[in-house]
Formats: structure tokens, C-alpha cells, sequence
């Protein structure tokens, strides 16, 4: 029975992180070579084959970055932007510096298991 239940529960886990945005990461130890490897899904269809590029720049001292909601457009304020930023593609800069979100929906994904 214990058997049965682990085997639901992470059958289970897994079909939940389809709908979720998901990083696989393996770091250097991990790995037979020592590569380091990030892969990223999205759970959104519309990003779908999109591969963003942002230039590498140096600003003013006062630039300022207007900020809007992801999804909405909805524009939230302002902050100050950064002196220098570097050539970025996709979530990796030029020096390999890589940034991933993973989520998971809670209570509509949360799968509890109980049993002995």
C-alpha cells in the first residue's frame, strides 16, 4: 500500500508541473562532464518559439525604467535604471549569469497523500 501511494503521489506531482513553469537545473557536480545545464518551460502557449534579446547598454545617472505589468500591459511606476546592463538572450547574459522562475499553483496543483 505504502508503495502505491509514493508511486500516486509522484505520478501526481509531476502531471501538476505541466501547468506550471518548470527549470530543470544540473550544476557541474551534477553532471558526467561538468557542464552546467538550465532548461526553462513556460506554461503560457503564447511564448511559444520566443527568444528575447536586450542590448547591452550604459545610461545616465537619472534614467529612469517605467515598469508594467507582465501580462496586463498596466503601467506600475517607475524605478531607476541601472548604470550598465549587459547583452542578454533569453534568461542568460553575456557572462552565463542565467535567472529562471519556477511556479506552482497551490491550492488548485496541491496534491496531499495519505496512507501508511
Amino acid at each position: 500500500m505504502r508503495k502505491t501511494v509514493i508511486y500516486f503521489f509522484y505520478s501526481a506531482l509531476l502531471l501538476s508541473l505541466a501547468s506550471a513553469c518548470t527549470n530543470i537545473i544540473v550544476t557541474k557536480g551534477a553532471s558526467k562532464d561538468g557542464s552546467t545545464m538550465v532548461s526553462y518551460s513556460a506554461d503560457s502557449f503564447t511564448f511559444y518559439g520566443e527568444l528575447y534579446h536586450f542590448a547591452a547598454a550604459v545610461y545616465p545617472d537619472d534614467a529612469m525604467v517605467d515598469i508594467h505589468e507582465w501580462d496586463t500591459g498596466k503601467y506600475l511606476g517607475r524605478i531607476k535604471q541601472a548604470r550598465q546592463t549587459y547583452n542578454v538572450v533569453g534568461n542568460m547574459n553575456e557572462f552565463q549569469v542565467v535567472i529562471g522562475e519556477t511556479t506552482f499553483g497551490g491550492g488548485k496543483n496541491f496534491i496531499t497523500a495519505k496512507g501508511s
